[in-house]
């Protein structure tokens, strides 16, 4: 990388370089039958005996990682495998030590064990602890999150859960704990926004098929308006409904989707929180963020939790680089893996990819809110 280019992660620019080789290279999608022999050398090594895989099944959906149910003994485990492309191209090992990282702390799921490097399954893994639980009402037709509405009953309890989960991450003392693939941004800074604004603008360049005049001006508008993250703390960087299981008891089991977790500047997660695209209409038609509290209850919430005063202009920054960046997936990444057949779902990158005008849409009401998109 020369001085000249914007600075990312040194293991998300690893990730990005790989990915580059990949799309060049065959790509075969994982059956269950062949996965099931390395598994279990692979987890006997881990655990130190042999180990007995049973019911080894892909799991529905995946469209970021091929995603397989299995039992080990009484456990039941996942194994979150990398496809040849992804919607969102992570770090297997990043994703362990974030989650090993939020243990006790935040509900989520526990990991087992990490092959970063992709030697034992020939592609990078992940195996954690399956967590039961749901996403959305059991009639409930939504599967991103996108428009998700929850029973009235149940709002108030998950509400709570999802606020004070969220703030007992941004309390974690990060440096205390064991984070060595992460780089972590200066307080009172921009380096916060600008890495990953600088992560998502070499996706969109690397993966878009033809120009949007829409993104053109919002990576403009973001590269002009970096905010100075006055603390740093770990940030989940996808928190919203549908990244979240509750079970029948209204109890949030687990925040999931943590492979965009980074360390940063909270008021990212917020965007996320507050973000139109997953808030519905209440009983009284008003807007519900993420399908629980009116967004001004859900900030205030936060700010009497944390004793920290959220800055609306660094919120609005979030917002729209968060449209930016589901933007950016929507509209590129997911067509351009879907054409290359590097992904085990095509169809469903095809199908995403015809929603992306809603993104942009969003990104260009986001930029216009003062009537300038200054």
């Amino acid at each position: 990388m020369s001085v000249s280019e914007p600075y990312i992660e040194r293991t998300v620019r690893q990730c990005l370089d790989a990915r580059l080789v990949r799309r060049h290279t065959a790509y075969h999608v994982a059956d269950a039958a062949e996965l099931r022999s390395a598994l279990e050398a692979w987890l006997g090594a881990e655990l130190g005996g042999r180990v007995e895989i049973r019911d080894l099944v892909r799991a529905p959906g995946g469209a970021s990682k091929e995603n397989f149910f299995f039992r080990a003994g009484d456990r039941a485990l996942l194994l979150r495998l990398d496809p040849g492309e992804s919607i969102v191209e992570t770090d297997r090992q990043r994703e362990f030590e974030v989650l090993r990282a939020v243990e006790g702390i935040v509900p989520a799921p526990r990991v087992v064990a990490v092959d970063g490097e992709g030697s034992r399954l020939g592609r990078p893994a992940l195996v954690m602890e399956r967590v039961d639980g749901r996403t959305q009402p059991e009639l409930g037709a939504r599967t991103s999150g996108v428009g998700i509405a929850f029973e009235p009953a149940l709002r108030e309890s998950l509400a709570r859960q999802f606020g004070n989960a969220l703030v007992r991450l941004h309390r974690i003392d990060w440096r205390t704990r064991q984070l060595p693939s992460f780089d972590v941004p200066r307080a009172n800074t921009t380096d916060a926004a600008a890495w990953t604004l600088a992560w998502w603008e070499r996706v969109w360049e690397e993966d878009r098929l033809e120009d949007h005049p829409v993104m053109v001006i919002a990576a403009e508008w973001l590269r002009e308006h970096l905010p100075a993250a006055d603390r740093i703390v770990l940030v989940h960087g996808d928190y919203r409904s549908g990244n979240f299981l509750y079970d029948d008891e209204g109890r949030i089991t687990a925040m999931l989707d943590w492979e965009l977790a980074h360390l940063g500047d909270p008021h990212e997660d917020l965007g996320w929180v507050v973000n139109d695209l997953f808030a519905v209409r209440g009983d009284a038609g008003e807007r519900l963020a993420c399908g629980l509290l009116p967004r001004e209850a859900m900030l205030a919430d936060y700010e009497q939790a944390t004793g920290w005063t959220i800055d609306p202009e660094r919120l609005r920054f979030y917002e729209i680089f968060n449209n930016y960046k589901l933007a950016v997936c929507a509209h590129a990444t997911t067509l351009r893996i879907a054409r290359g057949e590097h992904t085990h779902l095509a169809a469903s990158m095809s199908l995403i990819h015809a929603f992306a005008h809603l993104y942009i849409a969003a990104l260009a009401r986001a930029l216009a809110i003062d009537g300038s998109g200054a």
